[in-house]
């Protein structure tokens, strides 16, 4: 019988605390998301971070050297989330993957809407932050990439090429989604449907959904 191998107390110390700082670091990414919710970046003071976050300000600086780090972590994990939901149905039908485009921003759930909400708080942060702006086109480059492909396997409107379809996708998207916030008759429902007729024509498949009144 092979003698058993002895565990190295060292190495799972160090494996343990590296878990600890990543929760404790996750922690306070979460804590973030629900002041720049609440309030706004502009309005979160460090001291508000902390406190939403359990720590005192000079432990959460152990863990970030700023408010801003955290903001760039934040802004990676949102966005990162987004991409998500679009890789984990990357092998659907294209028709599908339409519907997870349309269904990803109009929602009618309160909690969903303003946690998407952030994202416009992110673009107006990118004006005068480089890093925020950075991460914002990285993101923008994928998801051109990600629905030109889409489109590539659709029939299209007559004279409509992926590249183009998949820009006037993201900007429909965006532009409806800003205008449901502050337009009372632009709510999600009909956002939603807007946006699905009109993101399936110019996909060349039609919209047999029944239109919102």
């Amino acid at each position: 019988m092979a003698p058993k191998s002895k565990k190295n107390p060292r190495t799972e110390a160090e494996a343990s605390g590296s878990t600890k700082i990543k929760d404790r670091r996750k922690g306070i990414i979460a804590a973030l998301r629900r002041c720049v919710r609440q309030k706004g970046y502009a309005e979160t003071r460090l001291s508000d971070l902390s406190k939403s976050a359990g720590l005192s300000v000079s432990h959460l600086l152990y863990y970030f050297p700023s408010k801003d780090a955290v903001l760039d972590k934040l802004c990676r994990e949102f966005l990162g989330d987004l991409s998500g939901e679009f890789n984990r149905h990357h092998d659907e039908s294209p028709r599908d993957q339409l519907n997870v485009l349309v269904n990803q921003f109009f929602v009618e759930n309160p909690e969903r809407s303003a946690d998407l909400a952030l994202g416009l708080e992110l673009i107006a942060l990118s004006m005068h932050r480089p890093v925020i702006r950075r991460i914002l086109r990285e993101h923008n480059h994928r998801m051109m990439i990600y629905l030109t492909e889409l489109f590539s396997k659709l029939p299209l409107q007559e004279g409509v090429t992926p590249e183009e379809a998949a820009r006037v996708a993201v900007g429909l998207r965006f532009g409806l989604f800003t205008n449901s916030i502050y337009d009372d008759f632009l709510d999600s429902r009909r956002a939603r449907s807007i946006f699905r007729r009109s993101i399936f024509d110019l996909a060349g498949l039609g919209d047999t959904e029944t239109p919102e009144n």
